[in-house]
């Protein structure tokens, strides 16, 4: 009995040694194994209205406590975030952004980079030719890329690029402040030239890209367009500019709410130029503690 037990295991283990050798005999990968591309294929957006929708749902990622929001509010003396206890501690999370010791690693960081880099990227598919857009569509997908781009911009001083038909083997253009700037006031351009103005108080077509939006955007870009390109002083003919989209924007109905906490109602107003749907069940609309949402 014993025998044949050592005889069934050297069996079992040669038969095995056999399987290695003979799996192992061929590992060259025969392109008719597995689809393999040198590049992305991108044929153009199939559904660009969808596309569009994506694009702009993503912004509803500011109504977060976390990521855009924390790096604006956390990072400054406007908010601090006390522990109490071990809660909100958070292995020091919000403690790093408020001292100012981040690194790349920081997962606010690097979602907030992520996300509107992936913004920008969206946006571009639907700009593409091979897309089919109308100009329309267009119009409001650049001032989407515009919003996402100056974003990054405006946290991280430098912005990649990268082209629908590009895969992840090429590496991204990388845009320096100057060339980001001149690339968002040309999408700027190009969404004031063809979105449609919607008036003021006309709260339900307002959460997408309007011809009053896209002179906001560039009025505060304009407004910071000396620090992008490493200057002093601010170009008077920005500032010109600066004043003439406002003005553009008032002729269109726009105007200081009266009441000042009017604009947090849920009623239209006349400052509202552009709004996500956030409210206060969203987290940075808390108080004292995330179970107080009143």
């Amino acid at each position: 009995m014993k025998k044949e037990l050592i005889r069934k295991i050297v069996f079992s283990s040669l038969f095995s040694t056999g399987i290695i050798l003979v799996g192992c005999s061929d590992l060259e990968i025969e392109e008719s194994d597995s689809l393999i591309s040198e590049s992305a294929q991108f044929n153009g957006v199939q559904n660009v209205e969808s596309a569009l929708d994506n694009v702009y749902n993503g912004f509803n990622r500011i109504g977060d406590q976390a990521n855009f929001y924390a790096l604006q509010e956390v990072s400054s003396d406007a908010l601090l975030v006390p522990t109490r206890g071990t809660d909100w501690g958070d292995n020091g999370l919000w403690r790093t952004l408020h001292q100012h010791t981040w690194d790349a690693n920081h997962p606010h960081i690097l979602n907030t980079w992520n996300d509107w880099n992936s913004s920008v990227f969206n946006a571009s598919e639907i700009i593409d030719d091979r897309s089919g857009a109308t100009s329309a569509q267009i119009a409001s997908a650049s001032f989407a890329r515009a919003f996402a781009m100056f974003i990054i911009l405006d946290n991280y001083g430098q912005v990649p690029f990268r082209a629908p038909d590009e895969g992840p083997e090429i590496d991204p253009r990388v845009f320096t402040s100057q060339e980001a700037l001149d690339f968002i006031i040309s999408d700027l351009d190009v969404a004031i030239a063809g979105l449609p103005s919607i008036a003021a108080l006309d709260i339900d077509n307002l959460n997408r890209g309007t011809l009053a939006s896209a002179q906001f955007l560039k009025a505060k870009v304009l407004l910071n367009a000396h620090i992008y390109r490493g200057e002093d002083q601010a170009n008077a003919a920005d500032m010109e500019e600066v004043i003439s989209l406002v003005d553009e924007i008032a002729d269109q109905g726009f105007s200081l709410q009266q009441g000042y906490f009017d604009i947090f109602k849920a009623e239209a107003d006349t400052e509202t130029i552009y709004w996500i749907p956030t409210a206060v069940g969203n987290r940075i609309w808390n108080g004292m503690h995330y179970n107080i949402n009143s």
